[in-house]
């Protein structure tokens, strides 16, 4: 299985018409000082526990920073069955420029 890239505008068309489920893969601070909303941080203590208590039909966003990390991260949520995987391209940092933050 693998993942699919998405671009901020297609995250928000998909947002609009579905479910979905945001991990940021950021370090604590960064995602303390601002994420998307209703976006989990998820690091190696958490991502089993993620993995297997999220329904894997639901389409999953990885976001990282600027939209690197989250590629192999990504690979490997589809590995683990998640069934519709995107990475989002430019990260957080773009995101933030015209997207609502939670904090």
């Amino acid at each position: 299985m693998n993942f699919k890239r998405i671009t901020i505008e297609e995250v928000n068309r998909l947002q609009e018409s579905q479910a979905t489920n945001v991990i940021d893969i950021r370090d604590p601070q960064g995602f303390a000082a601002g994420h998307m909303p209703n976006a989990i941080n998820i690091n190696n203590q958490n991502a089993a526990d993620y993995i297997e208590n999220t329904d894997k039909e639901t389409p999953l966003i990885v976001v990282c920073y600027h939209g690197h990390s989250s590629q192999p991260a990504a690979q490997y949520f589809a590995a683990q069955g998640f069934k519709d995987v995107y990475s989002m391209d430019g990260g957080f940092e773009v995101w933030k420029l015209n997207n609502p933050v939670e904090v």
